[in-house]
């Protein structure tokens, strides 16, 4: 199935959801938030779990958060190049010759990845604000629009 057809089923599997157009909003927000987050493979259950804490649509958090897996690797280094834009550091100027370097011991090289962790984290929870905020909103006008013209709710 091509990128096209998959957006489109993923669109109508949530937007099908049978719940307020708020917790359903919430829900797929919180699931694309936790991708940005470090947890590869507890991240879905998370979703669902904080979804259904916080008052949102359990299964429009885990749909997201499965549907958006594939982006996992661009969400990590957007993390880096926010958290380093924010922090003020440099790192990609020297990084190219760090890594083509074969006399670095194992030892550096994870001295050298470290040195991304508290840049990769303030990324992450900048980059998870900003996509709550975006997909929140987003979600939640289409579904009111949705159901508005379905004859769902209230125009």
């Amino acid at each position: 199935m091509s990128i096209k057809g998959r957006l489109k089923k993923y669109y109508t599997r949530v937007m099908d959801i049978p719940d307020a157009p708020v917790k359903v909003a919430r829900g797929a927000a919180i699931g694309l938030a936790i991708d940005f987050m470090p947890v590869p493979i507890i991240g879905i259950p998370i979703a669902y779990v904080i979804a259904r804490v916080v008052g949102g649509n359990g299964l429009a958090a885990a749909l997201t958060a499965t549907f958006f897996k594939w982006t996992v690797p661009f969400l990590y280094m957007l993390n880096i190049a926010t958290g380093s834009l924010v922090m003020g550091i440099e790192e990609y100027d020297h990084a190219m010759p760090v890594m083509k370097s074969a006399t670095l011991t194992p030892a550096d090289w994870i001295n050298y990845l470290s040195q991304f962790g508290y840049p990769f984290m303030v990324g992450a929870v900048i980059n998870s604000i900003l996509a709550w905020l975006l997909l929140y909103y987003g979600v939640r006008k289409l579904m009111m629009t949705r159901q508005k013209r379905k004859g769902i709710i209230a125009k």
